[in-house]
């Protein structure tokens, strides 16, 4: 608990300081399979385009992850994506590469394929922390949400991460009322399972006929109740509901580029899920993904990309807008943001990011 408490505030002071100078990459985070066991309704794996129809590879290699990591001095690799990391027939060779490295993995998962024998084998090859996707408090809720899931079962694989060395924060989507309404109960669910900490996540609709989330100010204290209890528990707490929207500093283009398996480089989660359109205030938005595209791994080395000069007029537009940290603005407003962007800038869509704006999970 120590060493993690410490490593923490490590990667704090990385972060304030790489908002004034560029360093080396800390962490990637890496696309690691197109491939997932669940038929989730509200992914937007089942009603859009997203990275798991992008043409590539299936699955990632430990020979694509070494392109990755080859020029940088990397602490730690965080494998996710559209797809389920553990249906990556090569996963297990990939976290026992990275820990030959000596650089520590994390990943986001549904836990469904986890066993005993799987936690330890993570556990001593450098696993340091698992988001767990967990939507609802009750086995009608989750099941209903997570097809092809089993309540019991992944609840159960989440005590295992609990009881291992293994952070365990659990992440639940805000997709439905019966998931809102259950808040309460989740953080003292997370808490029995061991967790280190909870992430609550807004949902994002990328147009007007597929999963519909529902509307978050009529569940404020709900939520204001998920904070403080968690909170209370002792349970860390990630996420950013607030009543209006509130303007965020954004880490990832300083710390944290996004590697799909086609090798692309982004410099953010959000524009490396590849949205073609997102929906906010009832309106459809096109969103700008392929100008954040940074460049490609068999064309550049990873450390060439992260020094480019693109990269650092990306770092430079959000150092000149970072002074609305903590203002706050309403939907109106933001949406009239969003609409009437500048297009002189390739990367002006930052200044109304809903990521930033805390009007989006990720």
């Amino acid at each position: 608990m120590i060493r993690d408490k410490l490593y923490q505030v490590g990667i704090d002071a990385y972060k304030n300081l790489s908002r004034y100078c560029t360093l080396n990459v800390m962490q990637v985070k890496v696309e690691t399979t197109k491939v997932c066991n669940l038929r989730c309704p509200g992914c937007r794996r089942r009603y859009s385009a997203s990275i798991s129809t992008e043409p590539g590879p299936v699955h990632l290699t430990p020979g694509a992850l070494w392109r990755i990591v080859a020029t940088t001095n990397m602490q730690v690799v965080r494998f996710e994506g559209d797809g389920e990391p553990t249906c990556n027939p090569h996963f297990r060779e990939l976290v026992e590469m990275c820990s030959r490295l000596g650089i520590r993995s994390a990943m986001t998962s549904n836990a469904t394929l986890l066993t005993p024998a799987y936690v330890r084998f993570l556990e001593r090859h450098g696993m340091s922390r698992i988001h767990v996707s967990f939507d609802g408090a009750n086995k009608d809720t989750f099941e209903k949400l997570r097809l092809g899931a089993d309540f019991e079962k992944v609840l159960y694989n989440c005590t295992l991460i609990g009881k291992s060395k293994i952070q365990l924060f659990m992440n639940v989507l805000l997709s439905t009322p019966e998931v809102l309404e259950q808040l309460p109960k989740y953080v003292l669910l997370a808490k029995r399972a061991g967790a280190t900490g909870v992430h609550l996540m807004k949902y994002q609709a990328e147009n007007l006929n597929g999963f519909q989330g529902p509307n978050l100010t009529d569940y404020q204290e709900p939520i204001k109740a998920f904070a403080q209890e968690a909170r209370a528990l002792g349970l860390a707490y990630v996420g950013t509901v607030t009543e209006r929207p509130t303007y965020t500093d954004c880490d990832d283009p300083y710390t944290c580029p996004y590697v799909l398996l086609n090798d692309d480089v982004y410099p953010c989660s959000y524009m490396a899920n590849l949205r073609r359109t997102e929906v906010y205030c009832d309106r459809v938005i096109k969103v700008p993904f392929m100008n954040y595209r940074m460049g490609n791994l068999r064309d550049n080395w990873m450390k060439s990309l992260w020094y480019s000069s693109d990269w650092q007029h990306l770092r430079q537009l959000l150092r000149d807008t970072s002074y609305r940290k903590g203002t706050t603005t309403t939907l109106e407003q933001l949406l009239e943001l969003k609409t009437h962007m500048a297009d002189t800038d390739r990367f002006a869509h930052c200044i109304g990011c809903l990521c930033r704006w805390g009007e989006s999970g990720i």
